[in-house]
């Protein structure tokens, strides 16, 4: 794929904001996120006091400042970059307080993650507490390292480097400049930990807008089009001036005029039609997620062949498993492919789309049963989370109770409410979809005991519930 293609859109609403990225023509991520609404600690640092009672345990609950004890976990955040290199990270610590760092997404039922393993990210590189450390991602290869071995003297006995993947194609002056400003961020952060007497925050994480220009501004031909007059200043201001960013007239609707609304709304359907009339199931659980290929109508083309459905569903369950979020287990169920050397194909298709992924994942090969297993790194809520809600009526499940288990739910409730009131006239509202079902039983079964010295009074009327007895 030419990244050159990629273009970004940012809505500003209030305090929405809402960004859609589209590669080569398609949208393949999505962020929602609400000013005044904390969705998040990951990477907020945190000066924590521990309790002392808690020493020689792997884990226990710290305070830092928020109201709640925070779980203190011994994730390494440096391993996802450089492998084991990064696991010695020195702890920075005084008396009995500890600087510690937010891993987990903000969530109301559960204490907040933290870890004692620092790192500050920029665009280019990550500052950790490891002195004269110097490394360089894994995914930079050996040939285009060697350029990099000067800037290994920046790194001091105060703080370490890591060169992140970012780096692979920048110069070295806009390197160490990126270095340069990261390295002050984190002298900050030192000198307030010391300072300061009391448990609290020290460092904020960026908001959405400043992530995406870390982390999603490839080259100088992207373009950003936003909305917002502030939004599009403030990019005026930190991006490039070959950057090119453009004001919408506010009247429009970005998303729209992109064709997006509609393929936003469909990130939490579970059916996705393939353009050869194959189609995929996704269904999302707390911590696993099912993907099942069907053939659909596709087969009526004599020319397709399973393989060819398989490969075309491998590429889109890439890039849904990036836009929707998707994490935890996820296990993809392919159609039976009998040949060795395809289902290899199948695996090397996945691996090949998912590596501009920047959530850590593990994939393992097709089993002999066609079902692909693989895990993916927890970083922020799923989209369909964000998105969407659970439905009142089915509670989350995606199926109601078939129309006549509710009807006759509805006539027990009116039979026992005039065992109970002794009333035998009764008036009864009812919404569209039961309203004729229901008087078609109430009818069929008049003569019954239970219904015949009822007057039942069906009134047709759109409610919040499916009945109401007045």
């Amino acid at each position: 794929m030419d990244l050159s293609l990629r273009k970004i859109l940012i809505n500003k609403i209030l305090d929405q904001i809402k960004i859609a990225i589209i590669d080569d023509n398609k949208l393949s991520h999505f962020f929602l996120e609400y000013e005044n609404v904390q969705s998040t600690i990951r990477g907020n640092i945190y000066k924590a006091k521990i309790n002392p009672k808690a020493k020689g345990m792997e884990a226990s609950f710290i305070d830092i400042g928020i109201g709640r004890s925070a779980f203190l976990s011994q994730f390494n955040p440096l391993k996802e970059v450089v492998g084991d290199q990064g696991k010695d990270q020195s702890k920075i610590t005084s008396g009995n307080f500890v600087l510690v760092q937010g891993v987990s997404d903000y969530d109301p039922r559960k204490a907040p993650k933290v870890s004692d393993f620092i790192a500050l990210p920029s665009k280019y590189c990550v500052i950790v507490k490891k002195p004269k450390f110097f490394g360089i991602s894994k995914k930079i290869n050996d040939k285009k390292r060697k350029r990099f071995s000067s800037l290994k003297k920046l790194s001091t006995k105060d703080c370490g480097i890591i060169l992140r993947t970012s780096s692979e194609n920048e110069t070295i002056a806009d390197i160490k400049k990126d270095i340069s400003i990261t390295k002050k961020k984190w002298k900050k952060i030192i000198k307030d930990f010391k300072e300061n007497d009391q448990t609290g925050i020290i460092h904020q994480e960026n908001n959405i807008v400043d992530n995406l220009l870390r982390e999603f501004l490839i080259n100088d031909e992207n373009v950003i089009q936003t909305d917002s007059r502030a939004i599009y200043n403030r990019l005026k201001k930190d991006l490039d001036k070959k950057t090119n960013i453009k004001l919408v007239n506010k009247n429009k609707n970005i998303f729209s005029d992109n064709n997006l609304s509609q393929e936003i709304d469909k990130i939490f359907f579970k059916k996705v039609k393939l353009k050869n009339g194959s189609f995929l199931l996704i269904e999302e659980k707390e911590g696993l997620t099912v993907i099942d290929i069907n053939s659909g109508n596709s087969l009526n083309n004599k020319k397709e062949t399973i393989f060819n459905i398989n490969k075309l569903a491998a590429i889109e369950i890439c890039r849904q498993i990036i836009l929707r979020n998707l994490h935890g287990l996820i296990l993809i169920d392919f159609i039976d492919l009998k040949k060795p050397k395809d289902k290899k194909e199948i695996l090397n298709t996945m691996i090949s789309n998912l590596k501009k992924d920047k959530a850590k994942h593990t994939i393992l090969p097709m089993s002999k049963f066609g079902i692909i297993e693989m895990t993916r790194q927890k970083r922020g809520s799923r989209i369909s989370t964000t998105l969407s809600e659970d439905c009142e009526i089915c509670h989350g499940y995606g199926v109601m109770p078939r129309k006549e288990i509710k009807c006759y739910e509805i006539i027990s409730n009116i039979i026992n409410h005039s065992k109970r009131t002794k009333k035998k006239s009764i008036n009864l509202k009812i919404g569209n979809r039961l309203f004729s079902l229901l008087d078609e039983i109430i009818k069929k079964n008049s003569s019954s005991p239970s219904l015949k010295s009822l007057n039942i009074k069906l009134i047709n009327e759109e409610i919040e519930r499916d009945f109401e007895i007045i």
